[in-house]
Formats: structure tokens, C-alpha cells, sequence
């Protein structure tokens, strides 16, 4: 597209450099004068466009630490992005009134605790099974390379895997 665009500003500036040059000559000015002015005229760099002139600009968005946060709860269930207003615990809009409710210490996201599973070998029909105490029976090779978070084949009850 900017190929096509460059090209006709090439045009439109080629004819109206012509159109000077006529209207000097029309004109009759001093022959040096007019020669240094149609010089100057035709010297003159070129309006080239590329790619980012046609790009629209990202917008640069403001992080706010957690501690200038407005303290209202949006209908969504999150905190507030705006930044609190002086002497306030609030941002302009919830000024007035925070219609969701306010964001407590306990609302705030919590990391889920990690806790190790105690698992067995079971040789099941001559074949190992790695299960846990809820007899579930756990993928060999993830046990093998210590996986945080193995993945579950099935279940084992009364002597027969059931795979899931």
C-alpha cells in the first residue's frame, strides 16, 4: 500500500515542480533568479512514507503500585485500577460510594499450598504402578523424571487398573 501511495505523491509532486517552472517562465522573472528558483524547487527533498506511518500507536499504560490503589471493588470481584486521590482511600469515581464493596486483606489471591503425596510401587500382573493412598495410579515416567505435578492413568481397586 505504501509502494502505491509514494508513487502517486511522486507523481502529484513531479507535475506541480512543472507547474512552477511554467509559472516562472510565464512570468518573466530575471533569467539567474528564475533558474536558482526552479533549481531550488526541483533540489527539494521527497515525501516518502513508510510502514510506521500507517501503524497505529500502541498505548502506554501506567502501573500502579498496590499501595496506591483505590480500595473499591469493581463488579467484576477485582480491585480498582485507578490511582487513590490524596488523603483518600478512594479514586474520583469511588469518592462518592463503592457499590461493589471494599477489597479486605482476605480478598486477595492466595498461593495454593504444595503438599507431598506419599506413593507405593504396586506390582499389578507383573507390571509396576506407582498409587497413592486414594488408589490412584500415577503415569510411570513422570514419577521417574520427579514431575511437580504427575499426571493421574487411572485408578486401582481390588487388584485391576481401571484407566481413566
Amino acid at each position: 500500500m505504501d509502494k502505491r501511495l509514494n508513487k502517486r505523491i511522486e507523481t502529484y509532486v513531479v507535475e506541480f515542480k512543472d507547474h512552477v517552472r511554467d509559472k516562472v517562465n510565464e512570468l518573466g522573472i530575471d533569467k539567474d533568479k528564475a533558474n536558482e528558483l526552479v533549481q531550488f524547487v526541483y533540489d527539494y527533498e521527497r515525501l516518502v512514507l513508510t510502514k510506521e506511518d500507517f501503524s497505529k500507536r500502541k498505548r502506554v499504560k501506567n502501573s500502579i503500585p498496590g499501595t496506591n490503589r483505590c480500595s473499591a471493588r469493581r463488579a467484576s470481584g477485582e480491585q480498582c485500577t485507578r490511582r487513590r486521590k490524596v488523603d483518600c482511600e478512594f479514586c474520583g469515581t469511588h469518592f462518592k460510594g463503592a457499590p461493589h464493596g471494599l477489597m479486605t486483606n482476605d480478598d486477595q489471591p492466595t498461593a495454593q499450598q504444595k503438599y507431598n503425596l506419599d506413593i507405593s510401587s504396586e506390582d499389578i500382573n507383573g507390571i509396576i504402578y506407582h498409587v497413592d493412598k486414594f488408589n490412584n495410579v500415577y503415569n510411570t515416567e513422570d514419577i521417574l523424571k520427579n514431575v511437580e505435578n504427575p499426571r493421574v492413568v487411572g485408578t486401582y481397586k481390588n487388584g485391576v487398573v481401571t484407566y481413566l
